[in-house]
């Protein structure tokens, strides 16, 4: 039983970062009316880097992350820091996320970098789950 309420606890700690990455994941309509500055011509290709550290007491972790392709790529038991880079295209509304679920006490910081400029950085702590999304929306 205490097995069973193990892998339930587990899953419930994968399952809700999986479902906010797949809401954010979903962008309403791409057309250009929806860019009232104008400015920023879309679609373009950018150079996209996550990176995830230990900042205290985590080594390792589940790591799900927006790719080269817009679709999500999911990497079990990463050693930390982690980092990957690739190019894109995007469009406007288009996002970037990153997300960790570790176990254990401690804290992890997650970056974003669109052409080597951090647009996005959060800590995450805990004392027996360290588990948080990172999002960058194209505006």
């Amino acid at each position: 039983m205490k097995k069973f309420k193990q892998k339930i606890q587990w899953l419930k700690m994968i399952a809700v970062p999986c479902l906010l990455l797949l809401v954010l994941s979903s962008s309403c309509s791409k057309d250009k009316d929806n860019n009232p500055e104008g400015g920023n011509s879309y679609p373009k290709e950018v150079n996209v880097e996550y990176r995830l550290t230990s900042v205290s007491g985590i080594t390792s972790g589940d790591v799900i992350y927006h790719n080269a392709t817009g679709g999500n790529t999911l990497l079990d038991k990463v050693a930390l820091p982690y980092s990957v880079k690739f190019k894109r295209t995007v469009n406007f509304t288009d996002n970037l996320a990153i997300s960790i679920n570790a176990l254990g006490s401690g804290e992890v910081k997650a970056e974003i970098l669109v052409d080597d400029k951090v647009v996005a950085t959060q800590n995450y702590s805990g004392t027996s789950v360290v588990t948080g999304t990172a999002v960058y929306i194209f505006k």
